[in-house]
């Protein structure tokens, strides 16, 4: 498939074997995974000098289904796999991709637990997001993923790397390991306010009051005018 990836990498899976579920992609999707290899895998691969696990790659529908993947996984297209690099930091393998500036569309720091951590990459080049994320879990899911910036995922450091610089060896659980993807909700229609000052009710006007008025501004140009003198004959 590529440099340094087999087909039968990007597509294992354990979860898949024990439930007896086919786990073959198309020919698009087998496409996507090759672009996948040669664009994000074997630069990375060849970038820190050893080998790169690839704990889940392609998913099948019924797979994803299982494991109660997002329902719009990018590993259903086959375009993210989960990695590891037994013997090396696993946030390490996250910033190379990060400092290497991988054509990424989505990178994903994941720590479960000391012990179950992984990356989460894929490429899509007709999206090109470029998004940088860290999941956050509770209770062992991953709840949410924050999206952080380039300077601060280079920042991180890593709690499991030893004083003598080795790592654990890392385990991995089929999951759920990506946002959904979600139409974005329309915009609310904004409320006008209303003046909570009361307002005092029109009194009516009655025919009498009317009238009055309608003389009133007679009876003062009346007053304004001077009286005319009488001429003496």
């Amino acid at each position: 498939m590529s440099r340094f990836f087999t087909l039968a990498e990007m597509t294992r899976s354990d979860a898949a074997t024990r439930a007896n579920i086919p786990n073959k992609p198309d020919p698009t999707q087998e496409a996507n995974l090759e672009a996948l290899c040669t664009s994000i895998l074997d630069p990375l691969r060849e970038a820190i000098g050893v080998p790169i696990k690839v704990t889940s790659g392609y998913r099948s529908p019924d797979l994803n289904a299982l494991i109660h993947g997002a329902k719009s996984s990018q590993h259903l297209e086959g375009k993210a796999a989960d990695i590891q690099a037994p013997g090396k930091s696993v946030l390490e393998l996250f910033q190379t991709v990060i400092r290497l500036g991988l054509p990424f569309d989505q990178v994903i720091y994941e720590a479960q637990s000391p012990t179950v951590v992984w990356v989460h990459v894929s490429h899509d080049p007709l999206r090109k997001r470029g998004q940088i994320m860290r999941a956050e879990f509770e209770n062992g899911r991953a709840v949410r993923y924050p999206v952080i910036s380039r300077e601060d995922a280079l920042a991180m450091t890593d709690p499991n790397v030893r004083r003598d610089g080795s790592v654990p060896e890392w385990s991995f659980v089929e999951g759920a390991d990506e946002p959904e993807e979600l139409e974005a909700a329309p915009a609310r229609p904004t409320k006008k306010k209303t003046s909570t000052k009361r307002q005092s009710p029109k009194k009516k006007t009655t025919q009498k009051q009317a009238a009055r008025k309608s003389k009133r501004p007679a009876k003062r140009a009346a007053k304004a005018r001077p009286a005319k003198k009488k001429r003496r004959r």
